[in-house]
């Protein structure tokens, strides 16, 4: 696409429309996945099966949740220790030494299926927990045939490793998050370095953006600067997150993006809207044991001792540490 840095790829033949997919075109697919990743770390997908008019019902109606007074949506705030739950204004930040970021959201985990119906603010927006968990099903399969053709892109020895390792994406058993998200229109004077989302890299193995068409995203180039994601309708954007990174030795790129306000004045006095799906492999799974690949199996030097082996779960927790500990280590 000349208007675009990211690359767009057609995924119709491996879509949810397809029962199941041929293994040429989860081959084509898949290179094409392995070079994007490799190169951009992010792609737009088309034709994923996942309709555009179900997304916009989706906000129409999480929206009418995000348009009440703070003191109703503060009842469904996410309590300590908990993933579920109404994250507001000035509630998160990248970076300690910045503002945090000018948005809102609600997310939703793996146990959210088993959750009783009095959690959930269905009673201020009428289909919000039906909506949510619809939605989390669909990119759930939609993530699940991404990452069968990665590891078919990537030629590894057990084609449906990947799939094996986020076995178990709707339980406790992972860090899988769908989250719903709102950046207000800019009313007020933001506070100095404030952005609706700051600079940072996501902690997942890959990621899941549904974004309106009103733009703000931006993804940093190879060459380190910014560049605008460009919205494309009818579109899915995928990142790669810092585990995958890690598991793949740096081959597929995490990289970093951000949301900007601008000095646009219609960005400014819009509202933006986007759904996100977050990958996460099961908590258990090693993600610095070297992967196997057709053409080289493990070795003993590639053989890492049982102690120095980390979890999926051990790595994200300690990347979430080092983001409050060290505001730098995100940056390596």
């Amino acid at each position: 696409m000349a208007d675009s840095y990211i690359p767009i790829i057609d995924f119709e033949t491996c879509g949810l429309e397809e029962e199941s997919c041929l293994h040429k075109n989860l081959h084509a697919v898949g290179d094409l996945l392995v070079q994007a990743f490799s190169d951009v770390g992010f792609v737009y997908l088309k034709n994923t099966g996942i309709k555009g008019t179900f997304l916009e019902k989706l906000n129409d109606i999480t929206a009418e949740f995000f348009a009440r007074q703070i003191e109703e949506k503060e009842r469904y705030c996410k309590k300590p220790g908990q993933v579920f739950g109404y994250v507001g204004i000035d509630k998160e930040r990248f970076n300690p030494d910045l503002p945090c970021d000018y948005k809102e959201a609600f997310d939703v985990d793996g146990t959210s299926f088993d959750r009783s119906e009095d959690v959930w603010p269905d009673d201020i927006a009428p289909g919000f927990s039906k909506g949510m968990l619809e939605f989390m099903e669909l990119s759930k399969k939609l993530a699940l045939r991404i990452l069968l053709a990665l590891g078919i892109g990537l030629e590894l020895e057990d084609e449906e490793f990947f799939n094996k390792c986020h076995s178990n994406m709707h339980s406790k058993e992972t860090f899988v998050t769908g989250r719903t998200l709102y950046y207000p229109p800019v009313t007020k004077e933001l506070k100095p370095g404030q952005q609706r989302l700051l600079e940072h890299s996501d902690f997942t193995s890959i990621t899941l953006v549904y974004q309106d068409l009103i733009g703000g995203l931006q993804v940093q180039h190879v060459d380190g600067h910014y560049v605008d994601a460009t919205p494309v309708a009818d579109t899915v954007m995928v990142n790669i997150g810092n585990t995958m990174q890690h598991w793949t030795k740096g081959k597929l790129k995490s990289t970093k993006h951000r949301v900007v306000v601008g000095k646009n004045e219609h960005l400014l006095k819009t509202a933006r809207r986007s759904l996100a799906y977050f990958v996460h492999p099961n908590n258990d799974i090693y993600i610095n044991k070297p992967l196997v690949y057709k053409e080289k199996s493990s070795t003993d030097d590639d053989c890492i001792p049982q102690k120095d082996l980390i979890t999926s779960k051990e790595f994200l927790l300690g990347r979430s540490r080092a983001l409050w500990e060290n505001k730098d280590s995100m940056q390596k």
